[in-house]
């Protein structure tokens, strides 16, 4: 019955202790941490999207103006 007693001082404790370092994790991050992480995951998408068009944008342009041309009379 000792052992007993022994392992669940044991477990509670570090049910404990756990419970303690989960709030201790919870309070230190800000709120405005996830703030600040949501902006530069828009700015990266931001980045890949002009340099996407930068590459792509003057050939499109090209066959654009080309049909535009090929339909006047």
């Amino acid at each position: 019955m000792r052992w007993l007693s022994c392992s669940y001082t044991a477990l509670s404790d570090a049910v404990r202790y756990r419970m303690a370092w989960l709030h201790a994790a919870v309070l230190a991050r800000s709120p405005a941490q996830g703030l600040v992480e949501y902006g530069l995951i828009l700015v990266l998408i931001m980045v890949v999207c002009v340099a996407i068009l930068t590459t792509v944008g003057h050939t499109l342009s090209n066959v654009w103006y080309a049909k535009l041309i090929n339909r006047m009379p």
